[in-house]
């Protein structure tokens, strides 16, 4: 069993790539699950608006509790995870993911997916508005990283061909983080 993180900001190809990398995993006869906290959010607000700044803090907290829980419970039945939305760029971030779970002993790799802006931008102009999305404060959050954890990942090959490389990079052990 792995936990796979795939930090990446918005549409960056998160959903895209952990769903191909669970079907790869499936092809290799090993079991794989993806959990996208952004799910976990929508559970308990389906609409991402908040009447006050106190209710959106304690429903994101919820959801990552919620995530964690599963993200446990799946690790015990032997499933490789692919976790997203989790946003991990500091080793603090790391350190805050981890504490909320309760397996300590699988291995954790971290992928951090980049992608040029103006990709990213067409990819949204493609699913259509979105508020809450604000590419150009995402892309400056992520530039000022000094030193990134894990493997940082270009996805900009066609989606077969970077999850491809991706599961390699897993079956190889880069982007090993714990």
């Amino acid at each position: 069993m792995k936990l796979i993180i795939i930090d990446g900001g918005p549409a960056s190809g998160k959903n895209t790539l952990g769903g191909l990398l669970v079907n790869k995993f499936i092809k290799h006869s090993e079991k794989a699950k993806l959990l996208d906290l952004d799910t976990y959010v929508e559970k308990l607000n389906p609409t991402w608006i908040w009447k006050d700044k106190k209710r959106e803090e304690h429903d994101q907290q919820q959801a990552r509790v919620n995530c964690a829980k599963d993200i446990d419970k799946y690790l015990q039945e032997d499933f490789n995870i692919i976790s997203i939305g989790e946003r991990i760029l500091t080793e603090n971030d790391l350190s805050i993911f981890r504490n909320r779970l309760t397996t300590k002993n699988c291995p954790i790799y971290l992928y951090h997916l980049t992608v040029p802006p103006n990709i990213r931008k067409k990819r949204l102009t493609e699913r259509g508005p979105h508020s809450l999305i604000n590419l150009e404060k995402d892309e400056k959050e992520r530039n000022s990283v000094k030193e990134w954890l894990g493997y940082i990942y270009k996805n900009i090959n066609s989606q077969e061909k970077d999850s491809e490389n991706l599961f390699k990079l897993i079956l190889n052990k880069e982007g090993l983080v714990l």
